[in-house]
């Protein structure tokens, strides 16, 4: 079923991102694979990294330059899939597998297959096992068959650049449909759709505010996709998954040399944005230093990269989004007050879904679909109360939270009837829902708790916060007591794992995959 739920991700996705990952998710389970990547090509030559498994967070959106990269070169030259067996040639990966924070031994097992869409190439798909052998089990002929799949979500994508294409080309691509969302009905929503459509045709920068997981990227990809620069590339930053140490190399980029580990020049997230747009959320984390940068690439439309003296022109079109309070954070001096105000030409906010209870049934609607094309179900449906249940929820995490409680649902409810959902309708139920702030209670096989002199039961005590799932609040804890501990530690790592308990080398990796510290550069030889 492998290959066909690759190929349901190319139709039932709604958008090209996930589109991708599930597909790389499918190949993940067939291949032997440590860290897989589809590449989109710019019409300036280089390629970005647009959806990846295995790699840093921090990797999605880096670009390269095939020129700088014998690998890369080969690879976008190729007619079908190549496999690399030289060591002596640089993998551009290095440093950047999870679990691997020096560089990638020279005997591993890479292969890339080029993408190509109308006969022009749109991209690269890569496979990196760092056993030498951890690629035989796939074969070129499943190795095409995935990377047409993949050639596919960018072909249907508003966003995909082709190498060469003409302008004919480009506009077809642009007008490409993503895939329709559902139909707004409330006010807030109607409004921020007027905002988009007089602001889309312009260059000035956009601010999105709003709570955490309003939806504030697809603001920014609407504002994208109804551009003139639809047809470049659109690349998204997250501005707190990079460590502080890499934010300037990653937004602007770096020349050989320019610090311990830049074994390559690297063109940054900027470069990669040249003639598109590039959206920058969480704006709020970025340290002071690189705020100086952003804002010179505001105002004059230069960017420095690290280590090079000369100020290079780019056009990006710069969309930001935060969850923080602005204002607050330049009172406090945590930004700086003139990147405020040019980030500040018009702010879009887009309100909590506690706000528009109109659009909640149609969002429902939609995750339940994406999630029974996965479970091969003919379809979902919720009876009158589920559904009013969700309409009345308060939804601290908005449509994140509601996503993920629908999806929950809809596996209760396929758990529950005790066979496949293939080919069946499934309906979800009141019962099948998490406890919702403002309707009925969660129902729990717990035992109820008596007190001495009251007995209080657990369905009838309200919930002054919403409950935060354990994996999630372990992981949180985890990540905080991390953090103390190298601050303590002055950012030693054998100081910080004596002061956990932990080794030293656990306690590195850990701070690593959290984020906390940035990669090792790759070992001299």
């Amino acid at each position: 079923m492998t290959l066909l739920d690759a190929v349901l991700s190319l139709s039932e996705a709604p958008a090209r991102d996930e589109a991708l990952q599930r597909i790389l998710r499918a190949l993940a389970r067939v291949s032997a694979a440590d860290a897989l990547s589809v590449l989109t090509a710019a019409e300036d030559g280089s390629v970005g990294v647009a959806a990846q498994i295995g790699l840093s967070p921090a990797a999605l959106g880096m670009s390269f330059r095939p020129a700088e990269h014998p690998r890369l070169r080969r690879a976008t030259q190729a007619a079908g899939p190549i496999r690399f067996l030289d060591p002596s040639e640089p993998d551009p990966y290095s440093g950047w597998l999870l679990g691997s924070p020096g560089e990638i031994h020279p005997i591993h097992a890479c292969m890339a297959v080029p993408l190509h869409v109308q006969g022009r190439l749109a991209g690269l798909l890569t496979l990196d096992a760092c056993d030498p052998h951890g690629l035989r089990g796939l074969r070129d002929e499943d190795a095409r068959v995935f990377a047409g799949l993949c050639a596919g979500a960018l072909r249907l994508d508003a966003g995909a650049v082709l190498l060469d294409a003409g302008p004919e080309a480009r506009r077809a691509i642009g007008s490409a449909s993503i895939g329709p969302a559902p139909a707004s009905r409330s006010a807030g929503m109607l409004r921020i759709e007027r905002e988009i459509a007089v602001l889309a045709p312009l260059s000035v920068p956009v601010l999105v505010t709003g709570e955490t997981g309003v939806g504030k990227e697809l603001v920014a990809r609407a504002l994208h996709e109804r551009s003139p620069r639809a047809s470049r590339a659109l690349v998204i930053v997250n501005c707190a998954a990079i460590p502080a140490q890499l934010v300037e190399s990653e937004l602007f980029g770096h020349r050989r040399g320019a610090f311990t580990g830049a074994t390559a020049a690297r063109a940054g997230r900027f470069e990669a944005a040249h003639g598109g747009t590039i959206f920058l959320d969480e704006i709020g984390e970025l340290p002071l230093s690189a705020q100086a940068q952003l804002l010179r690439a505001l105002q004059e439309g230069e960017i420095q990269p690290v280590g090079e003296d000369r100020a290079r022109r780019v056009d990006a079109r710069v969309v930001a989004a935060t969850n923080r309070d602005l204002r607050r954070e330049v009172a406090e001096g945590r930004f700086r007050a003139d990147l405020f105000h040019r980030l500040w030409v018009y702010p879009i906010c887009v309100p909590p879904l506690r706000e528009r209870r109109e659009d909640i049934p149609a969002l429902c609607e939609r995750f339940a679909a994406g999630l029974a094309a996965e479970l091969g179900a003919a379809g979902v449906g919720f009876t009158e109360p589920a559904l009013g249940a969700l309409a009345q929820g308060a939804w601290p995490g908005n449509v994140r939270e509601l996503k993920n409680a629908v999806e929950r649902a809809v596996l209760r409810r396929t758990i529950a009837d005790g066979k496949s959902a293939a080919g069946r309708a499934l309906v979800v139920r009141r019962e099948d829902l998490d406890a919702i702030d403002g309707g009925a209670q969660e129902r729990s096989l717990a035992p109820r708790i008596e007190l001495p002199g009251e007995r209080l039961r657990l369905a009838d005590a309200p919930l002054e916060q919403p409950v935060e799932l354990l994996a999630e609040a372990l992981e949180r804890a985890r990540r905080e007591a991390f953090a103390r501990a190298f601050r303590a530690a002055g950012g030693n790592a054998a100081t910080a794992g004596r002061l956990l308990g932990l080794s030293r080398s656990f306690a590195y990796k850990e701070a690593v995959r959290l984020g906390l510290i940035p990669p090792a550069g790759p070992r001299k030889r």
